[in-house]
């Protein structure tokens, strides 16, 4: 995607929210005379807006290149981990395994069970109120 079109403080507010994912902050970074409040309201609509939403994701994907992360290769130094003969705590192990469920989307929904005792009415309660004195 061409990101021509986009205005520079717009792509230097993208580059400033990645640090830390605070809109607020990047808004004022780049807009130094900007009120807080102001400086919130106008993050929220530019991180609503569809081109800079873009920009953000490519620089993401820029950065994992560049910090040479990948899902694949996470994946493989955590069986590295899981398998290695060496590692004596099997809580690193297990740890591992739930860091590969997790980002692999393995993972069971966690149930939550609800119990209710009394009766269920879908009549509509009834206020009274009393005059004291």
């Amino acid at each position: 995607m061409d990101f021509k079109d986009l205005k520079d403080s717009h792509k230097a507010f993208a580059k400033e929210y990645i640090v830390d994912w605070n809109g607020t902050r990047a808004y004022q970074k780049i807009y130094s005379d900007c009120e807080y409040d102001t400086a919130k309201v106008n993050a929220s609509k530019l991180l609503t807006n569809t081109n800079i939403k873009s920009y953000i994701e490519h620089i993401q994907k820029d950065l994992l290149k560049l910090c040479g992360v990948s899902v694949l290769g996470n994946i493989t130094k955590l069986k590295e981990i899981i398998e290695d003969d060496m590692t004596d705590k099997p809580s690193d192990k297990i740890k591992a395994l739930e860091v590969i469920n997790k980002m692999l989307g393995l993972n069971a929904p966690d149930k939550h069970e609800t119990k209710h005792e009394g009766n269920i009415s879908n009549e509509p309660s009834k206020i009274t109120f009393s005059k004291k004195g």
